[in-house]
């Protein structure tokens, strides 16, 4: 629950519960076989939405290839559609973005290189860092597994992630503040392979309060890794050790502070700057 950035859904309906039972029902009688895909749960989008329930979609793996390919490519289709939008955007953290078949994984790599949306992304795949340019409006991508971080104190204090999966999260916000707010998430892979092999959920949520909370979490992660990011590759020298310094006196002889001139504000006027960008949205 510390170290693996995840997420859990909890619902209270019973309609989403009888299915979920019936599915675990027919696989356990199964024997847990791969049979599951030739089966009506397996081929069907489980639609749920009430007073108590924003419209949700949900679909069990694992599928047949043609399925399980229109499920991931529907959700690329969404993603597209955020082009295309005013002010559109796209936020997400995957596990292993840089591996896994299907048209998902390729199109949020892709998507730091577009000008015409916000997109902010996080994967633990190593060596999958694009970082913040000025005088860009492309969108960050960032790695959840920083080389080497170094920081000096008292900002040492973050443990070390080793081998494990720090970005375990698989979900995508798409237009989190626009007309049609959607996050897709559960714990599908978000490939081809995943979709055919594994038995998982896919979940989309139609709903601005849920696909917002979905973005902080985005954000939260993106920008906390970034910073991180910053310094896995030359850290600044971080100051012999003195027990009785304040915390803000190690942080003054490091040089880590605030800015104290308003310089920092140039990029967030500049509209041929992702800073811009994010003012604009956020604002």
């Amino acid at each position: 629950m510390y170290v693996n950035s995840n997420h859990v859904l909890i619902f209270d309906e019973s309609n989403v519960a009888a299915a979920y039972e019936k599915v675990f029902e027919d696989v356990w009688n199964d024997k847990v076989s791969l049979k599951f895909s030739g089966t009506a749960e397996a081929t069907k989008v489980f639609s749920f939405g009430s007073n108590q329930l924003p419209k949700t979609d949900i679909t069990f793996s694992p599928h047949q290839k043609a399925f399980a390919l229109q499920n991931l490519t529907n959700v690329v289709a969404r993603i597209d559609q955020e082009a295309k939008q005013n002010k559109g955007s796209v936020l997400f953290a995957v596990m292993g973005l840089a591996q896994g078949t299907g048209p998902i994984l390729p199109a949020l790599r892709a998507l730091h290189q577009s000008q015409d949306i916000f997109s902010y992304g996080i994967s633990d795949a190593p060596g999958g860092i694009y970082l913040y340019t000025p005088r860009r409006r492309t969108g960050v991508l960032v790695t959840g597994k920083p080389a080497k971080t170094k920081l000096p104190p008292p900002f040492d204090q973050v443990p070390g992630i080793g081998v494990g999966h720090q970005i375990h999260h698989k979900f995508v916000v798409c237009g989190f503040n626009g007309k049609n707010p959607v996050v897709y998430c559960g714990s599908s892979n978000l490939t081809l392979g995943g979709e055919e092999d594994n038995g998982d959920n896919l979940i989309a949520i139609y709903d601005e309060n849920i696909a917002t909370a979905f973005a902080i979490e985005a954000l939260a992660l993106v920008d906390h890794f970034d910073f991180l990011d910053r310094y896995a590759a030359k850290a600044k020298k971080a100051p012999g050790k003195v027990e009785s310094a304040s915390k803000q006196q190690l942080a003054k002889s490091a040089e880590w502070f605030l800015s104290t001139t308003d310089t920092w504000t140039g990029s967030y006027y500049d509209s041929d700057d992702i800073h811009s960008v994010d003012r604009e949205l956020f604002g």
